[in-house]
C-alpha cells in the first residue's frame, strides 16, 4: 500500500501538491467556521432527557440570568433617583434585543408603579369628568325648578284673600257681639214680663179659690203659674251668667283674627323676600352649573389627550421614596427581592434558552459599555453564568493562542539546536499544517471548541512534531545513502 502511494507521488509530484494545495485552502476556510462552545450540549448528550428538560424549561422561563450588581454604603444609597436613571438607561438599552425573555429590576417595578398611577389618573380624570358633567345638570335642573317656584305670585294672591276672608269673619264677630248684647237685653225684659204675668195670675187664683167649685180652674192655673215662674228664674238666670261672658267671647275672637290678620301680613312680606332669595339662588346655581360643565369639558379633553402623556420615573427622592418604602418605613416586600444586603442590589437580565454565543456576547457587551459611559463601573459589578462563559471562552483563547506561540516558540529552539540538518524547521511547518487541517476539519463538521476537544491540541502538537521529525529525519537518511528501494 506504502509503495504503491510512493509511486502515485513519484509520478504526479505536481499534481499531488496542486490537489493538497486546494484542500488545504478549503480546510483553512472550515477553520473561519469553528466556535468557542461553553453551553450545556458541550457537557451532556443533546438526546438525553436531562437536556430536553433543561430545554424545555429554558424556553418556558428563559436561560441562565446575567446579573448586574450595584453598590452602595446603605440602602438610601441604593434606592436614589440617579441609580433608578442609570436603570432605566441600562433597560432602554437592552430592549432592543428580542433575545431577552425577560428584565427584573427595581426600575421595572417603578415604571410598573408609574404605569399603573398614570392609569388610575386618567380613570380619575374620566370619572371626574363625568361627575361634574351630572352635578352640573342637577343644578341646572334645581335652578330651574327653584325659578319656577321662587314666583311669590300665587302665594301672595292667596294670602290677600285669605286676609280678606279674615276681615269678612272681624266684621261678622263684631255683629255677632252686638246681636248677643241685644239678645241678653231681651231676655231680662222677657223674665221681667213672665213675672208680671205670674202675679196677675197670683190675683185671679186668689179671687177664684173663694168659689169651691172652681177649685180643678185654680189647681190649673197654680200648675201654669210655676211654669211660668220656672221660665222666668231661667231667663234670668241666662242672663246673670252670661252677660259679661259672651261679649269677650266674640271681643277676643275678633282679637284673634286681627293677629291672624298681622301674621298674614308679614307672611306676604317674607314670602316676597323669600322669593327674591330663592330667584338669587337660582341664579347662582345655574352660574355654578354652567362653569362645573366648563370644567368637565376641559378634564374630558385631558382625558382624551392623555396618551401624549408618558409614565417615567420620579425626579423627586421623596416620591421614589414613596414608591419604595411603606407607611412604616421598612422595604416594600416586592423591591426587598432586589437586595442582597445593605449594601449590594440586583439588576437581573434574563435571556432565552438556546442564544447563539455570539448574542450572549453582544448583549454582555453592551450592559459593560453602557455602565462604562454612565461613569459607575466601580460601583457596579456584572455577573451572571452567561458572563462566566464568555470569560472562560476568552480564557480558552488567550490560553491556545499563549500554548500555540510557546509551543512553536520551544519546538523552535528545540530543532535549531538539536535537529542540526537542512530544512530543520520543516516538522514545524507539518504541524502548523496539520494543526489547520484539524481545526478545519472541525469546522466542516461543526465540531465546537471546548474544553475536552481543545485537549486534542497538545497530543497532535506532541505526537505530530515526533512523527515529522522522524519522517524528515528518515528521509534524509534516505537521500544522503542514495538508496531508493523500487
Amino acid at each position: 500500500m506504502l509503495k504503491k502511494i510512493t509511486e502515485l507521488l513519484m509520478r504526479s509530484p505536481m499534481k499531488i501538491i496542486i490537489i493538497g494545495g486546494a484542500i488545504f485552502v478549503a480546510l483553512l476556510a472550515g477553520v473561519t467556521q469553528v466556535e468557542l462552545k461553553t453551553g450545556n450540549e458541550t457537557l451532556i448528550q443533546t438526546d438525553t432527557d436531562e437536556y430536553i428538560d433543561n430545554f424545555e424549561y429554558q424556553a418556558e422561563f428563559g436561560s441562565d440570568p446575567i446579573i448586574v450588581m450595584y453598590k452602595g454604603d446603605s440602602l438610601e444609597d441604593l434606592f436614589t433617583v440617579e441609580n433608578m436613571e442609570y436603570m432605566n438607561q441600562l433597560e432602554s438599552e437592552l430592549s432592543h434585543y428580542d433575545e431577552i425573555f425577560t428584565v427584573n429590576s427595581p426600575v421595572s417595578l417603578v415604571n410598573q408603579f408609574a404605569s399603573m398611577q398614570a392609569t388610575q389618573y386618567e380613570t380619575a380624570l374620566l370619572e371626574l369628568s363625568t361627575g361634574l358633567s351630572e352635578v352640573s345638570t342637577n343644578l341646572e335642573q334645581m335652578s330651574v325648578l327653584l325659578s319656577s317656584n321662587g314666583d311669590a305670585g300665587d302665594i301672595e294672591s292667596t294670602l290677600l284673600q285669605l286676609n280678606t276672608a279674615i276681615d269678612s269673619m272681624i266684621i261678622g264677630q263684631e255683629n255677632l257681639g252686638i246681636g248677643v248684647t241685644g239678645l241678653l237685653t231681651s231676655y231680662a225684659t222677657f223674665s221681667t214680663q213672665l213675672l208680671a204675668v205670674s202675679d196677675s195670675i197670683n190675683l185671679i187664683i186668689t179671687d177664684l179659690s173663694a168659689d169651691p167649685l172652681l177649685s180643678e180652674e185654680v189647681a190649673d192655673l197654680t200648675t201654669a203659674n210655676s211654669q211660668i215662674i220656672a221660665m222666668a228664674n231661667q231667663m234670668s238666670a241666662i242672663t246673670t251668667s252670661d252677660a259679661a261672658a259672651l261679649p269677650t267671647i266674640t271681643s277676643n275672637t275678633v282679637t284673634g283674627l286681627g293677629n291672624i290678620i298681622l301674621g298674614l301680613t308679614g307672611m306676604i312680606e317674607d314670602q316676597t323676600l323669600m322669593a327674591a332669595q330663592i330667584t338669587m339662588l337660582s341664579d347662582n346655581l345655574s352660574t355654578i352649573s354652567s362653569n362645573l360643565n366648563l370644567m368637565s369639558v376641559n378634564l374630558g379633553m385631558i382625558h382624551n389627550n392623555f396618551n401624549v402623556l408618558t409614565p417615567s420615573i420620579p425626579t423627586e427622592q421623596s416620591t421614589l421614596d414613596l414608591m419604595i418604602y411603606d407607611e412604616t418605613g421598612e422595604i416594600r416586600s416586592m423591591f426587598s427581592e432586589f437586595v442582597i444586603d445593605e449594601q449590594n442590589m440586583m439588576f437581573i437580565i434574563v435571556l432565552e434558552g438556546e442564544i447563539s454565543d455570539d448574542v450572549k456576547n453582544d448583549i454582555i457587551d453592551t450592559i459593560i459599555v453602557t455602565l462604562e459611559e454612565q461613569g459607575i463601573t466601580d460601583s457596579t459589578l456584572v455577573s451572571g453564568k452567561p458572563v462566566l462563559d464568555m470569560s472562560i471562552k476568552n480564557a480558552m483563547m488567550e490560553s491556545m493562542q499563549l500554548m500555540m506561540g510557546l509551543s512553536a516558540l520551544i519546538m523552535i529552539g528545540v530543532l535549531l539546536i538539536v535537529f542540526r540538518i537542512r530544512w530543520s524547521l520543516l516538522p514545524l511547518g507539518i504541524i502548523l499544517i496539520a494543526v489547520v487541517a484539524t481545526i478545519g476539519i472541525m469546522g466542516w463538521l461543526n465540531i465546537g471548541l471546548t474544553l475536552v476537544s481543545m485537549a486534542v491540541f497538545p497530543v497532535l502538537i506532541g505526537l505530530g512534531i515526533d512523527y515529522a521529525i522522524q519522517f524528515q529525519s528518515r528521509y534524509t537518511e534516505e537521500l544522503a545513502g542514495g538508496q531508493y528501494n523500487g
